[in-house]
């Protein structure tokens, strides 16, 4: 079966790729692969906090994931996963150990900060994955 991972995050541009994945997910009777990570390097801003910001951030990962389960149309299949670490190496490991064929994800999600200071996640993953990688706008 045609695998389609799809990173989120819960922003405007996740959204747009959801969207053009739930397309493509009809066209190819594909599974959508929907793939929340925990950012780990925004949890690190303080030891001490570090695992209450990681538990409320899988909190948030959980329910993100649980809303786009209920908004897919019927008849498409899909699989909910939640991570934690450093998003674009997370994404670019599961496509490899689960035979993705393709990522579709948006061109910027929440983190503008680090856009700016490491690279976009999506300009890493598109760098990097072991398949093809479809960038929303």
């Amino acid at each position: 079966m045609y695998k389609i991972l799809v990173p989120v995050d819960g922003s405007e541009e996740s959204e747009k790729a959801i969207t053009q994945a739930v397309h493509l997910a009809q066209l190819e009777q594909a599974k959508l692969i929907f793939y929340f990570v925990v950012n780990i390097q925004q949890a690190a801003i303080s030891v001490h906090l570090c695992q209450e910001i990681i538990d409320s951030l899988t909190e948030e990962g959980n329910r993100i994931l649980g809303e786009i389960a209920e908004k897919l149309p019927e008849g498409v299949e899909s699989e909910p996963v939640l991570d934690v670490g450093i998003p674009y190496e997370k994404i670019v490991d599961y496509a490899k150990d689960n035979a993705v064929d393709i990522i579709v994800m948006g061109s910027r999600g929440l983190s503008l900060v680090e856009g700016i200071l490491m690279g976009s996640v999506s300009r890493n993953v598109l760098e990097q994955a072991p398949c093809s990688v479809l960038i929303a706008k």
